[in-house]
């Protein structure tokens, strides 16, 4: 999972530097609660590390990464149990303009999510569409919203591996500077 993590930081930092220096950088929050099939009736997860961090790299796509670290709410024992990131690559449908290099209007994205629960002991594996629309409320903050639709692959330290099905909604609220 190390090299895993060290290559998608290692793509990132290449789609950052094929920049020519013009474009903006938007750093938000993504508020989010995750709850499982499998959990108890009244436990879920909240990502009390939310950091997103967004950047165009070209007059159609940006690039998206989230900071994951879970705080798992329990019956019987709360407390850290998850660390991970999602990476996202929206795709909007409206071309930028070179006066205009922040992110709005209608966008679709393919995401990957990994995150490790140690309490668990899983891994999850997301692979996602996201559907979702950029409002620019003045010129530098944003409110992104969307929905996400896909699949989750648990993959289990000392149980049967499987997969299940994700859908969500997303909520970023930022600025670009």
């Amino acid at each position: 999972m190390r090299h895993f993590t060290f290559l998608i930081i290692i793509v990132f930092g290449q789609c950052l530097q094929a920049q020519d220096g013009s474009t903006k950088n938007f750093i938000g929050i993504n508020p989010s609660i995750t709850v499982e099939p499998f959990y108890e009736q009244g436990e879920f997860d909240i990502n009390i590390l939310p950091v997103v961090y967004q950047k165009p790299i070209n007059n159609f796509v940006d690039v998206r990464l989230t900071s994951i670290l879970s705080l798992g709410i329990r019956d019987k024992q709360s407390g850290i149990n998850g660390v991970g990131f999602e990476t996202a690559a929206p795709i909007f449908l409206n071309k930028r303009e070179k006066d205009d290099l922040q992110s709005k209007g209608f966008f679709i994205a393919s995401i990957f999510s990994l995150v490790r629960y140690t309490k668990e002991e899983h891994t999850n594996f997301g692979f996602w569409l996201e559907p979702g629309y950029i409002f620019s409320l003045d010129n530098d903050f944003s409110i992104s919203i969307g929905g996400q639709f896909g699949a989750t692959y648990f993959d289990h330290d000392k149980i049967r591996n499987k997969w299940g099905e994700h859908i969500g909604a997303k909520f970023i609220i930022g600025k670009w500077f």
